[in-house]
């Protein structure tokens, strides 16, 4: 018999409570006896949960890759790295070669996030084309350019250090690696193999003793019936003066249950 996920993981409470319910009540278990059930059943039936309940829960597939993991240190190390480093870069550029500072950092201010790769990218892109004369409306200030940016290697931002930020801006851009393929892991396999045997047990037993015991405690004891509590009813609408009204009546005492008894 087939079983959906919901109803095999009820089933170890279900079955622990039977269990108890049988081995607590000497007349629930005179009844289930008369029904067939024998000691060899019962530990039949408190072999299967134990195996359950040995076996590990079915844990979830990551949602992670160590692209993405990389894709997420690298966006945040330049995001540590553009506001600083602007800055000095920024007041270095702006006093001795301010043509340059206008050209890099025009529209350029560090930010957070993913808006902080877009911004190293833009510098690095913009310093590479003054490197190599390729800027463009700057035909004519070629030789200022590579000054400036020599001059930069000098305050740390060497070509060594622009490639390792170029490498941080390419990591943080992707693309990184779809998510693996969900496997069932054997132990989860076996884990649901085993609830589906307890089930079935379960299952057997719990119909018996829905035929052969009667007594509604008996069956809130093994777990196969909820007590159903009634709603009290409102006050009665005292009688106007003058005219014969109900007898009320008594209401229930603090506590009392007055309900019945719902079959699952």
């Amino acid at each position: 018999m087939e079983y959906s996920d919901a109803v095999l993981e009820t089933t170890p409470e279900r079955a622990t409570k039977f269990l108890m319910g049988i081995g607590a009540v000497a007349a629930i278990r005179t009844l289930m006896a008369g029904a067939g059930m024998t000691d060899d059943d019962i530990i039949e039936g408190r072999a299967l949960l134990l195996d359950v309940l040995a076996a590990p829960r079915k844990t979830g597939a990551s949602a992670d890759t160590d692209d993405a993991r990389a894709q997420r240190a690298a966006t945040g190390e330049l995001d540590q790295w553009d506001e600083p480093n602007f800055a000095r870069y920024a007041a270095a550029l702006r006093r001795r070669f301010p043509e340059v500072h206008a050209h890099v950092f025009k529209d350029l201010a560090p930010s957070t996030g993913t808006a902080s790769v877009q911004g190293v990218a833009t510098f690095l892109a913009r310093l590479d084309a003054l490197e190599n004369g390729a800027a463009p409306d700057r035909a004519g200030m070629k030789q200022s350019d590579k000054k400036a940016v020599a001059f930069l290697a000098t305050r740390g931002l060497e070509k060594a250090e622009r490639k390792r930020l170029q490498g941080l801006v390419d990591v943080a851009l992707g693309p990184t690696s779809p998510l693996p393929a969900p496997t069932e892991l054997p132990e989860a396999a076996h884990r649901r193999e085993a609830l589906v045997k307890l089930r079935a047990w379960f299952d057997e037993w719990a119909t018996t003793a829905r035929a052969v015991i009667k007594k509604r405690g008996y069956l809130i004891r093994l777990g196969l019936a909820n007590r159903k509590v009634r709603q009290r009813k409102p006050a009665a609408t005292p009688p106007s003066p003058g005219k014969p009204g109900a007898t009320p009546s008594s209401p229930a005492a603090p506590g009392e249950v007055t309900g019945e008894t719902d079959f699952e």
